[in-house]
């Protein structure tokens, strides 16, 4: 019997042996870099994921004798893949102007988004069904190429390419397992950014929110604030104009009158300055505070409210405190939520002590410790240990946002705060903030 006629070239027995031994030489040593990318992954912070998945995607390639790569992201289901890292060998076609996969081979992109791997050693080795991709290929290459969808969360968020332009290439299973996982610890990395980003966000949006909804509970205390320098304006500027209707028999009179309404002008305009500085949106930008001065400031804030409610407000600053290293409004903000706290605490408790004080004190070597302490009726036992938990209050009327954003602050910060109960009424809740570090050094110097 006549034996069939076989198309091709048959390799060698010793070339065979030697490419099966590169690829697994090739294959070894890329196995080590995934172990090497999952480290650097897990290890670069969120500001730090981009910067790092671009270096990765040279490594792969350059290990791999690769081309061209890329990342490609999706925010939602029909929303358009976006280009968001890439590196080119040099000397390597560039990716075409405004590249955007959707738009270019919109069947195959939808293909690949929805979990399906593509991958050729060769453009003839496209299968038929997706011709868009294959017409792209021809017209701008690559040879050879691996598109790899990228699972974060259980669903696709993307997807990478790997390209070579010089010629073919083979993608044996094993290294298409070892590429999968590379771009699924892509992928991770990159939903713990966006994790982190939006937790950033979410946290600004609620500061910023906290601070306006309790502009709602100052406004009496504005009223009393504002209505005392307005009250008194009126007050010399009647007085000047009965002078002027006399001829001004006393110049000197009329002088102090005209003083003191300049004077309780500028007040009135000193309260709206501080009030509209403190509930602005602004950049976070930490410098070395006063922490005494800034609790000064914001308890001269909340004057009229504390005489509204019949609250005394005792301010206690330790000699020997040093400057904090803080963002000036966001701890205006602490203060301000942990006193009208503890307004709200002796208001509902109808407690006939109504008394605030608010300690400032060294906490312990590099820390400065803030506590205010009320006379109300105490925290209750139930909500004690989820205090700082969002939508947990111990007021009759509150969201239970506030102390969730004081905690928010005081530990992008770097501090901590927790609540005690008062040995004999009342609760008092402390937080603690860094040293400016030129303080930190100087005692350091002393020390030794």
């Amino acid at each position: 019997m006549r034996r069939p006629t076989t198309i091709g070239t048959i390799e060698p027995k010793r070339t065979r042996a030697a490419r099966v031994g590169r690829e697994r030489r090739e294959l070894d040593r890329f196995e080590s870099l995934v172990v090497e990318l999952s480290a650097a992954m897990a290890r670069a912070p969120a500001d730090a994921v981009d910067r790092e998945i671009e270096s990765w995607l040279g490594n792969i390639c350059q290990a791999l004798g690769l081309d061209r790569s890329a990342v490609y992201e999706r925010d939602a289901p029909g929303e358009p893949v976006r280009t968001t890292h890439t590196w080119l060998r040099a000397n390597s076609p560039p990716f075409p102007r405004h590249y955007d996969p959707g738009k270019f081979f919109p069947k195959t992109a939808d293909w690949i988004m929805a979990g399906n791997h593509l991958m050729f050693s060769r453009p003839s080795d496209i299968p038929v069904e997706l011709a868009d991709v294959r017409r792209f290929v021809e017209r701008y290459g690559p040879k050879a190429s691996a598109a790899i969808p990228m699972w974060a969360g259980g669903k696709v968020i993307g997807a990478a390419t790997f390209g070579k332009f010089r010629s073919p290439r083979e993608w044996s299973p094993e290294l298409l397992d070892h590429l999968a996982l590379a771009v699924r610890l892509f992928g991770s990395a990159i939903e713990r950014k966006q994790s982190v980003t939006a937790m950033r966000a979410a946290r600004a949006e609620l500061r910023t929110a906290s601070r306006r909804n309790l502009m709602s509970e100052l406004v009496a205390s504005l009223s009393h604030e504002i209505n005392q320098p307005l009250g008194a304006i009126l007050s010399n500027l009647g007085g000047l104009a009965r002078l002027l209707t006399k001829g001004n028999p006393q110049p000197a009179m009329a002088l102090e009158a005209v003083n003191n309404a300049i004077e309780d002008t500028n007040r009135a305009a000193e309260i709206v300055r501080r009030i509209r500085f403190m509930f602005k949106k602004h950049v976070e930008h930490k410098t070395a505070i006063d922490i005494g001065a800034l609790v000064n400031e914001v308890v001269k804030l909340t004057a009229g409210e504390a005489a509204v409610r019949k609250i005394s407000v005792q301010i206690e600053v330790s000699p020997s405190v040093d400057r904090v290293i803080g963002d000036s409004i966001e701890l205006q903000q602490c203060v301000l939520n942990l006193l009208m706290n503890a307004f709200d605490a002796i208001a509902e408790a109808k407690s006939d002590r109504r008394g605030v004080t608010i300690k400032v004190a060294p906490e312990k070597t590099g820390w400065v410790g803030v506590s205010v302490s009320d006379s109300g009726a105490g925290v209750d036992p139930a909500v004690a240990n989820r205090l700082f938990e969002p939508f947990v209050t111990t007021k009759s009327e509150g969201m239970g946002l506030g102390l969730l954003v004081t905690r928010s602050i005081v530990e992008s910060h770097g501090g901590a705060i927790w609540s005690t109960p008062n040995p004999d009424r009342g609760a008092t809740f402390t937080f603690t903030l860094p040293v400016a570090e030129g303080k930190r050094a100087s005692a350091s110097r002393s020390a030794g």
